[in-house]
């Protein structure tokens, strides 16, 4: 009898072991069939074929199938640095569908993109886990984009015309219009949200305008497509600067950079500037980021103008929530050390996209920014936490608010915006660069209050299940009614009210939940005069 209540135990312990396979779909490609997770909550369908990478290229369609796809490998990287060397393949245009188990249908679609500065990243779950907002009775869509010179190399050439990694996004949207509702999702419903890189991306997808019908909101977290990060100026420049780094190649000729970047074997290309760390890369403009294109027939270009243009031209009526993090900066001062810093004081204290007569004035306006933020000090380790203050704003924090002030004061639509402060036991960036014990939220440290991530095994404390839910239910709330807080309900203690075009409303989200103004004030202010006055609008078209 015991030897018969053990065999029945293990079996049922060998059940849960076994993956259960989800039900057949027939999308556009094939038929493909997914998994289900082990409490029987989530229908997973990940790794499917959404488009084919050309190199340099604008996407393909995606491969067709006989038989039956087992969409069960949500593995794929596209090519990329890590700490054991690269990894991935170019053949990585994968995207990965969650769809809750027992939710009526149709059921709004919440479309992330990953952020990573454009050169890291992926769709998967060791990440973006989709337990937390699956909870809430939504469908997520994660996937990979190509990065670092396979996605954004760009050099005004109909073999080059840049932006391949944008495209693939576009490309994935597209593939949510065609193919969503065989999953019970709402095609007609589909919310875009992303963070860093991804945050920058979805603000870029807003100002496109070959986006046109592809999502009715948009959330952007620590992003903003007016971020100097966000477009780069200059795209030949780091092209010709990276080539001559890896191979001694030095030319102006487009069609010799592609040349050499078309052999070049990818492990290469990621390799060479795999040890730099990201804050480094972007102060040496050694990013390949997204561009303004040149237009060629027959190719479809995703941005053809500056963001600031297109957004002040023809902005899309569409919601959209921006925000940010209070200590973003905190990820960017972790690199430093006494010498970096000792340099700092000799360089300009603004991204390349201001545009200034002469080296006097840009010096003066340089000048000013030290003063505001260091006083008479230098910049020194005594002072680091003052320059992670000008990253916070430079980079993140005040584009998107001039971002959204632009939007609240051309679209009907209502417009968003929060200020993230909160620090608990799932601050992991905060956690991982050293500065556990500084009160705030570093860059990133939102992120697995939206997410499940495999990376971070942690149990979740009482006092963090709190923001977890408050944070995904005003989420999907907005993905569901276009506004997150839409009723009265005793789990969201506010009323998130949007920014009006005379008043700025912003939710802080940290310990509470309050209404409140626009955070630091004189820092936005000082920000918004150079922009007014030195912001460069008209970007070359490469």
């Amino acid at each position: 009898m015991k030897k018969t209540k053990y065999l029945v135990l293990f079996s049922l312990f060998a059940m849960n072991l076994v993956e259960q396979p989800a039900p057949e779909v027939e999308i556009d490609s094939g038929v493909l069939s997914g998994r289900i997770s082990a409490d029987g909550d989530i229908l997973e369908y990940v790794g499917i074929p959404y488009a084919t990478a050309e190199r340099f290229q604008a996407p393909k369609p995606p491969p067709k199938w006989k038989g039956e796809f087992k969409a069960i490998d949500g593995s794929s990287q596209c090519p990329q640095p890590t700490p054991l060397g690269v990894a991935g393949t170019e053949d990585c245009l994968k995207i990965n569908v969650y769809v809750p188990a027992k939710a009526r249908r149709p059921l709004p679609v919440m479309f992330y993109v990953h952020g990573g500065a454009f050169l890291l990243g992926s769709g998967g779950k060791m990440l973006l886990g989709p337990d937390l907002l699956l909870k809430h009775d939504v469908i997520l869509v994660t996937f990979n984009y190509r990065l670092g010179a396979l996605g954004f190399l760009c050099l005004g050439i109909e073999e080059v015309p840049g932006n391949a990694g944008l495209k693939d996004q576009i490309a994935a949207l597209k593939w949510v219009q065609r193919n969503i509702a065989v999953f019970g999702g709402d095609p007609d419903n589909v919310t875009i949200f992303g963070h860093s890189a991804g945050g920058a991306s979805v603000a870029l997808l807003l100002a496109s305008e070959a986006t046109n019908g592809l999502f009715k909101k948009v959330i952007v977290q620590s992003g903003s497509s007016l971020a100097n990060w966000a477009i780069n100026p200059k795209p030949v420049e780091i092209a010709k600067s990276i080539a001559k780094q890896l191979l001694s190649l030095d030319t102006d000729d487009p069609l010799e950079l592609y040349e050499f970047y078309k052999n070049v074997p990818y492990n290469d290309l990621i390799e060479s500037t795999a040890n730099i760390p990201i804050g480094k890369l972007l102060a040496l403009n050694l990013l390949h980021l997204p561009c303004v294109e040149k237009e060629f027939r027959g190719i479809e270009p995703a941005i053809t103008d500056s963001p600031y243009n297109l957004l002040n031209k023809n902005p899309k009526n569409i919601s959209v929530i921006y925000g940010s993090t209070d200590k973003e900066g905190l990820f960017f001062i972790s690199e430093e050390t006494e010498d970096s810093l000792k340099n700092a004081n000799e360089k300009h204290l603004f991204g390349n996209d201001l545009l200034f007569k002469n080296e006097d004035e840009a010096n003066r306006v340089s000048q000013k920014v030290k003063q505001f933020y260091f006083g008479m000090e230098d910049i020194s380790f005594k002072t680091k936490m003052n320059l992670s203050d000008i990253f916070s704003h430079l980079y993140f924090e005040v584009p998107a608010i001039l971002e959204s002030n632009i939007l609240k004061s051309r679209v009907e639509a209502p417009i968003f915006n929060y200020y993230f402060t909160y620090s608990g036991g799932r601050n992991m960036v905060k956690e991982r660069t050293g500065f556990g014990n500084v009160t705030g939220a570093c860059h990133g440290d939102d992120i697995l209050y939206l997410f499940h991530a495999l990376i971070w095994p942690y149990r979740i404390k009482q006092k963090d299940h709190i923001m977890i839910n408050w944070l995904t239910k005003m989420w999907t709330n907005f993905a569901k009614f276009g506004n997150p807080t839409p009723h009265q309900d005793n789990d969201l203690p506010v009323k998130w009210e949007p920014s009006t075009r005379n008043k700025w409303n912003f939710l802080h989200i940290g310990d509470e939940l309050k209404m409140g103004p626009l955070p630091n004030p004189d820092s936005y202010n000082l920000w918004k005069d150079i922009y007014e006055e030195y912001r460069n609008i008209n970007f070359t078209k490469v």
